[in-house]
């Protein structure tokens, strides 16, 4: 869920609020233009592992990579870049069709290359090609991770409260009770930063919605169903209620990513709800040899209801117009290897989306992997929606509904209308 770069110091300046950078991949020699791979990423520490790992296995080959922490302008320069013909060879994308750089909307503009000839895409799962396949059924991208929302937690910090996991919705009602009386945050919100309001509703769809009802999205597609007149109810009213009972720092909304990640990390909060990914920021702020586990988070009175949010996290594609598009195939296909699987899962703290037998799964990716053998997980439903309209108006709706400006019904009317008009 996050990203951009491009590759002039006239970009950098202009996204200089977004903390751009540019990064070579270590070579100090000019390299000839046959073996330079341009490339767009975010997340540095897990694309850079990757760049470093194939320029190691590619002597001679540089690739100059850009990077930024902001989803909002990596969207939108990106997508300028592509349609003015100044975007890099490769670029990190969202899978599914849940915003504007997602795989079905890119595709539909035939902006990607076709890889559906490559080894590996004929191998992928049902699960896997949805994500990765534009609306004429075409492989447009490489699955690098499988991500899953989840409890995550400090376990030093979880340690000296000397309170439980919770394992049942009463529970979480009763962990933040207790753990507000110890006068610890027990869950780090930050709904500043618009991305990380969806979080909790699919952990809490997850259970209530889309477990139970696997064709629940379909049934939306066919007029059958609406979020209105379903557990989405159910769920922002948890939401609330959570707000409500003090599971929560205060002002989530003045709150942002980082501050989130800061506050978790530093054990000021017992736990988030999120994508184990951010574990990785958290670390940034961390006393050595803090540790971080996951749970799934639970929305029901029972254990045995609990589902787990697990989908494709970040998926690469290449350019339709790449300046090297052979050079753009051989990195793609070094990123669906068992090495480049593995470097990029560990280095991002995810788990690999295609096989990697070099991997071993931590205390954070083996609940993930244990609940997609039990068939206890579901996809984050944005990636089956119609389009990114859809996302869009439930962002901005969960900060107006934490502000008081609307209530749930008229936050799922909002996104029922634009359901409608996306299908």
């Amino acid at each position: 869920m996050k990203s951009f770069t491009t590759i002039t110091a006239a970009c950098c300046l202009a996204l200089a609020a977004a903390a751009c950078s540019t990064s070579g991949g270590g070579s100090t020699t000019a390299a000839s233009p046959g073996q330079v791979l341009t490339l767009a990423a975010a997340g540095q520490g897990p694309a850079k592992a990757a760049i470093a790992a194939f320029e190691k296995a590619n002597p001679g080959v540089t690739v100059k990579a850009t990077f930024t922490e902001d989803d909002a302008s990596y969207q939108q320069q990106v997508r300028t870049q592509l349609a003015s013909g100044t975007a890099p060879d490769v670029f990190r994308m969202w899978p599914g069709g849940g915003n504007t750089m997602a795989v079905r909307d890119l595709g539909k503009d035939g902006m990607l290359m076709d890889l559906s000839g490559e080894g590996w895409a004929g191998g992928m799962s049902t699960d896997l090609k949805a994500a990765t396949t534009d609306p004429a059924g075409k492989v447009v991208a490489v699955p690098v991770t499988i991500g899953a929302i989840g409890a995550v937690w400090n376990d030093q910090a979880l340690q000296a409260s000397g309170l439980a996991k919770p394992t049942t919705w009463p529970e979480v009602l009763t962990f933040c009770k207790e753990a507000k009386a110890k006068g610890v945050v027990p869950f780090a919100l930050g709904l500043k930063s618009a991305w990380v309001t969806q979080l909790v509703p699919y952990a809490l769809t997850a259970s209530l919605v889309y477990g139970p009802n696997p064709s629940f999205t379909q049934q939306q597609k066919e007029g059958k169903a609406t979020f209105a007149a379903s557990e989405w109810k159910q769920a922002l009213e948890k939401y609330l209620k959570m707000r409500d009972e003090g599971c929560f720092n205060d002002s989530p909304n003045g709150v942002g990513y980082d501050e989130q990640m800061q506050m978790f990390g530093q054990g000021k909060a017992l736990g988030v709800v999120h994508v184990l990914s951010a574990v990785q920021s958290a670390l940034e702020y961390a006393p050595k040899g803090t540790t971080f586990s996951m749970t799934p988070f639970p929305a029901t009175d029972s254990a045995e209801g609990t589902y787990v949010p697990v989908s494709v996290g970040i998926v690469y594609g290449v350019n339709a117009k790449a300046a090297n598009p052979e050079l753009a195939r051989k990195f793609v296909q070094f990123l669906a290897s068992p090495e480049g699987q593995a470097v990029y899962a560990t280095a991002s703290g995810s788990s690999p989306a295609l096989a990697a037998p070099g991997f071993k799964a931590d205390a954070l990716q083996q609940p993930v992997l244990d609940a997609v053998a039990a068939k206890k997980s579901t996809l984050y439903p944005d990636q089956a929606w119609p389009g990114p309209k859809v996302q869009q108006e439930h962002l901005t709706s969960i900060q107006e509904l934490f502000n008081g400006t609307v209530d749930v019904p008229g936050v799922l009317g909002r996104m029922d209308k634009a359901f409608t008009a996306a299908r």
